[in-house]
């Protein structure tokens, strides 16, 4: 599953291959990333449940979309006393945020170096 998570728009909705789910019930969207293995756990509201799927809202927390959390993250759906699913999400973030990265440089001085190559004589 992708989910595309603009900052403009943190209400974002899904279905899941889960069935006949209760309306009032609480549910909790828990999204585990795989770098740092920090847990986020978001209230979702079933908007819609059948026989062949369930459809799921989740309002992400301000500033979600501006960090930059694109990547593959695992996730969980649960209710609070037992977990229904468990996969693998993709996060797209809108406009993605600042990585933290500084371009390189070089100076002029050491831009034009060569590198001296020596080779073994074959005996």
């Amino acid at each position: 599953m992708t989910l595309l998570i603009p900052e403009s728009n943190l209400t974002i909705e899904f279905s899941l291959n889960l069935t006949n789910l209760t309306l009032g019930s609480a549910y909790v969207f828990t999204l585990t990333s795989q770098y740092s293995h920090q847990p986020l756990a978001i209230d979702a509201t079933v908007l819609v449940s059948n026989a062949r799927y369930t459809t799921f809202e989740v309002v992400f927390p301000i500033g979600f979309g501006d960090s930059h959390k694109n990547g593959i993250y695992n996730y969980d759906m649960s209710t609070l006393t037992e977990s229904l699913e468990k996969g693998l999400v993709k996060i797209i973030t809108s406009p993605g945020g600042e990585t933290g990265i500084t371009n390189y440089t070089s100076t002029p001085a050491t831009e034009e170096r060569v590198a001296d190559t020596f080779f073994r004589p074959n005996y």
